[in-house]
């Protein structure tokens, strides 16, 4: 129930790949590709994003009484873009940060990143 960051990443997955019509990828491999890369950012740039990515599935929590990750792919989808469309610069950034990655792999054309 705790904010989970390799369960967040897969949610997210989900949700934009019901977003993404037609993708030739699979949630999960946008998954292993946003997680792979993730492992790859140099060190000082790994706990900030972690700790945003965290808040972002714990955001939920105070209204719906669940993490982002345990939502409905319908109600992560509306979280996901009010953060798109916030006022607030960090929150639009996080969600360009996991969507570019997401929809990169979902439309590439081998669909087996990860």
């Amino acid at each position: 129930m705790w904010p989970d960051f390799p369960a967040t990443v897969r949610a997210l997955a989900e949700a934009i790949a019901d977003r993404e019509t037609g993708a030739a990828g699979s949630p999960e491999a946008a998954a292993a590709f946003v997680l792979a890369s993730f492992r790859g950012m140099p060190a000082y740039l790994r706990p900030p994003l972690r700790a945003a990515t965290l808040f972002f599935d714990a955001w939920p929590a105070i209204r719906r009484g669940r993490p982002f990750h345990r939502l409905p792919v319908d109600l992560r989808l509306r979280q996901f873009d009010a953060w798109e469309r916030s006022p607030i610069g960090p929150a639009r950034m996080l969600t360009t940060f996991f969507a570019s990655l997401i929809v990169f792999s979902l439309w590439s054309n081998d669909g087996a990143h990860g």
